[in-house]
Parts: C-alpha cells; sequence; structure tokens
C-alpha cells in the first residue's frame, strides 16, 4: 500500500508539472510572436484547458498534501495576465434598461455571408440578420464576411442595411469583388457622419483582408471606428469533419492531421504579422478609438495582446466568464471583440446568443468622457 501511495503521488506530481511548463509557455505567448516561433500558437488553444487541470490540482493537493499546493498556485499566478485576458471577473450583467445620454451603442458581428454558401436560399438568414440587427439599435455596426452585390435578383445588403438600420453613413472594403457587382470584405455602419475613411492592406495575395477605419463626428469631437478579419484558418468542410472525427477518436489518419497543422501554422504566422500592422496604425491615431473584429484568436495569443496594446477589453470590463462568440469546436472560443481607448467609459457589455451565423455577436455601450486636445 505504501508502494501504491508513493506511485501514486509521484505520477500526480510528474503530471503536474508537465502541465504547469505547458502552462507557462502558453504565458508566453503576449511576447512571443509565432512568426518567430509558430508552435506557441498551439499552446494558446490549449490555455483553458491547462488552467482548468491546474485548478483540479489545486484542489486535490489542497486536500491530500497541502505543501505541494503551491505548484499549481505559483504557476497560476505567474501567468495572471493571461488568465485575467481569458475570464471577466464579473457578476454577470442585467441587460441596459436605458442607454446613457450621449453615448454609443457599438456591435461588432462576422455575418458569415449571410448564408451565402452554407445554405441553397440564404434569403431566411439574410432577411432574419437584417431583422435582428435592427432590433438591437446600434449606433456603429462593424461587420465582418460581409457580402453584397448589385446584381439584379441578388441582395444589395449595403443600401438595405443601411436603410433599415437608419444608417446614412457607412464604408466598405470590397476586399475581394466579381465582375464588379458581387463584393466580400468588411464595412462599417453609423448613424454618425463619417469625416474621413480608408483601409489598409493587412497582406499581400488575393485572399487578403483589410483594416477599414472610419473618423466619425459625434457632440464635437472626433471618433476613429477601425474594423477587421485578421487571417482565419480558412477551413473547409472537410477540415472541420476531421477535427471533428480526431476528438472522437474516429480517425487518427495522419495526412488529415498534417493538413490542418499544416493551414493553422499559416495562420499564426500571418495574424502576428497583420497584428503587429494593426498596433502600429493604432498608436498613430490622432483620435480616440473604438476597434471592432474578428480576431480569429484567442485572448491568450500574440494577436490578442499586440493588437490590444493600451485599448480597454469591454468585455473584461462589463462582461462575465469566458465570453465564447464561436459556436463551433470549443466552448472556450473567445475571438470577436470591442475594444476603447481609455478616454472612454464602458457601460455594457452584451454577448448574445443568435445562431444566424456560426460567430455570436457581440456589443458595448461607451461613453466618450475627455479628450487630450
Amino acid at each position: 500500500m505504501k508502494f501504491l501511495r508513493l506511485f501514486t503521488k509521484g505520477f500526480f506530481l510528474t503530471v503536474n508539472v508537465l502541465v504547469v511548463l505547458l502552462f507557462l509557455l502558453a504565458c508566453l505567448a503576449p511576447i512571443v510572436s509565432p512568426e518567430k516561433f509558430w508552435p506557441i500558437g498551439f499552446f494558446t488553444l490549449i490555455f483553458p484547458f491547462l488552467l482548468a487541470a491546474l485548478l483540479v490540482f489545486l484542489v486535490i493537493w489542497a486536500l491530500f498534501h497541502p505543501k505541494y499546493a503551491l505548484i499549481p498556485l505559483i504557476a497560476i499566478l505567474v501567468g495572471w495576465k493571461s488568465v485575467t485576458a481569458f475570464v471577466a471577473l464579473n457578476w454577470p450583467g442585467k441587460r441596459m434598461a436605458e442607454k446613457p445620454a450621449n453615448s454609443i451603442n457599438v456591435m461588432s458581428y462576422n455575418v458569415g455571408l449571410f448564408g451565402l454558401y452554407r445554405e441553397k436560399n440564404s434569403a431566411p438568414t439574410r432577411d432574419s440578420i437584417i431583422a435582428f440587427v435592427k432590433r438591437q439599435q446600434p449606433d456603429i455596426a462593424c461587420f465582418q464576411d460581409f457580402y453584397t452585390s448589385e446584381k439584379p435578383g441578388d441582395f444589395n445588403n449595403r443600401e438595405d442595411l443601411s436603410r433599415e438600420m437608419k444608417m446614412p453613413y457607412r464604408y466598405f472594403s470590397s476586399d475581394f469583388n466579381r465582375n464588379g457587382t458581387q463584393h466580400w470584405g468588411s464595412i462599417i455602419f453609423s448613424r454618425y457622419r463619417i469625416i474621413q475613411s480608408d483601409k489598409i492592406k493587412l497582406s499581400k495575395g488575393p485572399l487578403s483582408e483589410s483594416l477599414i477605419y472610419a473618423d466619425i463626428e459625434k457632440d464635437g469631437d472626433t471618433v476613429r471606428i477601425i474594423n477587421m478579419h485578421l487571417e482565419s484558418y480558412r477551413f473547409n468542410e472537410q477540415d472541420y469533419n476531421s477535427i471533428e472525427k480526431i476528438k472522437k477518436q474516429e480517425d487518427k489518419g495522419y495526412v488529415a492531421a498534417k493538413r490542418i497543422v499544416v493551414k493553422m501554422r499559416e495562420a499564426f504566422i500571418r495574424r502576428a504579422k497583420q497584428a503587429d500592422i494593426v498596433a502600429d496604425f493604432v498608436k498613430q491615431s490622432p483620435h480616440p478609438i473604438i476597434l471592432c473584429g474578428d480576431f480569429n484568436d484567442t485572448p491568450a495569443s500574440y494577436t490578442y495582446f499586440k493588437v490590444k496594446g493600451s485599448l480597454q477589453d469591454a468585455f473584461l470590463k462589463r462582461g462575465s466568464g469566458i465570453g465564447r462568440t464561436f459556436a463551433s469546436l470549443s466552448p472556450t472560443l473567445r475571438i470577436d471583440y470591442i475594444f476603447a481607448s481609455k478616454e472612454f467609459a464602458i457601460h455594457h457589455f452584451q454577448k448574445i446568443n443568435s445562431d444566424l451565423s456560426d460567430h455570436y455577436p457581440v456589443m458595448a455601450n461607451v461613453k466618450l468622457m475627455s479628450v487630450n486636445k
């Protein structure tokens, strides 16, 4: 029995130390670019599971061998910066009863091309998304994976959303187009006058997307709205099916796993480069910023910390829990964000569990408090 106890303790201790090492490696992500060490990207994806394992070890050691509880406890404290970026430590807030005076309701939403390729008839999804957004009454709406068309019989989503949301001002990236009539990209809709707008390509190549910005005029102040869609893994239906089979241990195929890993590696590296471009652009802004986007990366990642810089994460200020925004693969994937400059007070944050896209929309209510002039 003594041997069994020693073996069990030694086994748990070894596993605990291994988890600590992996956890601390994941906690290096804020300062280690995947461009220099791409495997760091994988560690950020398993960060929440490593954190959960450490919490389990903390409880086990506290109950049976209290002195060993220091091992997971110290690791968690060392990685506290990443922990507090991953979990919002606030009580769940109630829905905002009334919009504060002079505040701005901001929405960020990857609309998934309005179901263009997921459904044979995407019209019901498209109509439902427009009706849904209209009910939320945003003052600023930033959409990613936006599709619009001027083809007869197709959907002119730019015009229709402007009209339905009563947002006459907009700026669209039109990153890809077909025959000059069908367009794909990111868009900013605004109730407030846009006085300047432009886009910045985030990478080279035919599939590269843009950071777009629009400077709006609000109560005599100028606010810069930024919207972006960072590099995705470009998984297709076959990849998603392979991932589900691997998770269920139904497929141990090397070829499928290798294909997925290669796509993820390329995405980690591209996003790191894009994050550097975005961070430089944010630093150069002459105006207070509201930044929205689908980062395709988690709060433990280099991408998140690089883009966020000194900005406020609306979810961490007013949200609670993990805040998952991607509907599939893992319950830990918060990849859609609203950030704001320090000049803003963040009054409210809401993630809305809508199944109209593979992303959940997020909303924040912010108010400009002071501008250094």
